[in-house]
Protein backbone atom coordinates (compact mmCIF):
# COMPACT_ATOMS: atom_id res chain seq x y z
CA UNK A 1 0.00 0.00 0.00
CA UNK A 2 2.56 2.37 0.91
CA UNK A 3 4.55 1.82 -1.77
CA UNK A 4 1.11 2.39 -4.24
CA UNK A 5 0.72 5.85 -2.42
CA UNK A 6 3.74 7.03 -3.06
CA UNK A 7 4.33 6.05 -6.49
CA UNK A 8 0.59 7.62 -7.14
CA UNK A 9 2.40 10.61 -5.59
CA UNK A 10 5.53 10.83 -7.90
CA UNK A 11 3.62 9.88 -11.30
CA UNK A 12 0.50 12.85 -10.35
CA UNK A 13 3.55 15.36 -9.72
CA UNK A 14 5.34 14.38 -12.76
CA UNK A 15 1.76 14.80 -14.40
CA UNK A 16 1.07 18.29 -12.27
CA UNK A 17 4.38 19.74 -13.82
CA UNK A 18 3.47 18.08 -17.73
CA UNK A 19 0.36 20.44 -17.28
CA UNK A 20 2.23 23.15 -16.15
CA UNK A 21 4.69 22.68 -18.57
CA UNK A 22 1.46 22.62 -21.56
CA UNK A 23 0.39 25.75 -20.08
CA UNK A 24 3.32 28.17 -20.53
CA UNK A 25 3.57 26.65 -24.22
CA UNK A 26 -0.28 27.83 -25.13
CA UNK A 27 0.72 31.38 -24.04
CA UNK A 28 -1.20 32.78 -27.05
CA UNK A 29 -4.03 30.70 -26.62
CA UNK A 30 -6.04 31.20 -23.60
CA UNK A 31 -8.47 28.51 -23.41
CA UNK A 32 -5.47 25.81 -23.68
CA UNK A 33 -3.45 27.82 -21.02
CA UNK A 34 -5.50 28.03 -18.64
CA UNK A 35 -7.03 24.51 -19.21
CA UNK A 36 -3.70 23.38 -19.24
CA UNK A 37 -2.80 24.95 -15.86
CA UNK A 38 -6.01 23.19 -14.51
CA UNK A 39 -5.30 20.02 -15.53
CA UNK A 40 -1.64 20.28 -13.92
CA UNK A 41 -3.69 22.19 -10.76
CA UNK A 42 -6.08 18.73 -10.28
CA UNK A 43 -3.10 16.39 -10.53
CA UNK A 44 -1.44 18.83 -7.72
CA UNK A 45 -4.21 17.89 -5.28
CA UNK A 46 -4.24 14.23 -6.13
CA UNK A 47 -0.42 14.31 -5.65
CA UNK A 48 -1.21 16.29 -2.09
CA UNK A 49 -3.67 13.91 -0.53
CA UNK A 50 -1.42 10.21 -2.06
CA UNK A 51 1.38 12.29 -0.98
CA UNK A 52 0.07 13.12 2.82
CA UNK A 53 -1.77 9.44 3.02
CA UNK A 54 1.85 7.75 2.33
CA UNK A 55 2.65 9.89 5.35
CA UNK A 56 1.10 7.46 7.58
CA UNK A 57 3.27 4.53 6.18
CA UNK A 58 6.73 5.67 5.46
CA UNK A 59 8.60 8.31 7.84
CA UNK A 60 9.02 11.88 6.62
CA UNK A 61 12.49 11.72 5.78
CA UNK A 62 12.32 8.31 3.66
CA UNK A 63 9.05 9.38 2.11
CA UNK A 64 10.26 13.00 1.41
CA UNK A 65 13.75 11.87 -0.34
CA UNK A 66 12.04 9.17 -2.28
CA UNK A 67 9.24 11.44 -3.71
CA UNK A 68 11.30 14.51 -4.32
CA UNK A 69 13.65 12.71 -6.10
CA UNK A 70 12.01 10.61 -7.86
CA UNK A 71 9.67 13.20 -9.36
CA UNK A 72 13.17 14.92 -10.79
CA UNK A 73 14.15 11.67 -12.31
CA UNK A 74 10.82 11.56 -13.85
CA UNK A 75 10.73 14.84 -14.94
CA UNK A 76 14.27 14.42 -16.14
CA UNK A 77 12.80 11.64 -18.07
CA UNK A 78 9.62 13.37 -19.25
CA UNK A 79 11.96 16.24 -20.40
CA UNK A 80 13.81 13.65 -23.24
CA UNK A 81 11.71 11.60 -24.09
CA UNK A 82 8.30 13.97 -24.67
CA UNK A 83 9.84 17.97 -24.83
CA UNK A 84 12.65 16.41 -26.92
CA UNK A 85 15.29 18.63 -24.47
CA UNK A 86 19.24 17.75 -24.69
CA UNK A 87 20.67 14.70 -22.74
CA UNK A 88 23.91 15.56 -21.45
CA UNK A 89 25.95 13.74 -19.53
CA UNK A 90 26.39 15.79 -16.73
CA UNK A 91 22.21 15.35 -16.38
CA UNK A 92 22.61 11.77 -16.91
CA UNK A 93 25.13 10.71 -14.32
CA UNK A 94 22.98 13.58 -11.98
CA UNK A 95 19.87 11.43 -12.07
CA UNK A 96 22.02 7.92 -11.61
CA UNK A 97 23.68 9.67 -8.29
CA UNK A 98 19.98 10.75 -7.33
CA UNK A 99 18.42 7.02 -8.04
CA UNK A 100 21.42 5.68 -6.20
CA UNK A 101 20.62 8.00 -3.37
CA UNK A 102 16.96 7.23 -3.17
CA UNK A 103 18.26 3.53 -2.87
CA UNK A 104 20.77 4.58 -0.09
CA UNK A 105 17.83 6.24 1.95
CA UNK A 106 15.12 3.65 1.71
CA UNK A 107 17.13 0.53 2.74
Amino acid sequence: MKMLLISGAIIANVLTNIGFKYSALNEATPSKKWGFLAIGLVFGLINSVLFTESLRFISLQVASTVFFSLTIVGLYAVSVFWFDEPITLLKLCGALVVTIGVIMMSV
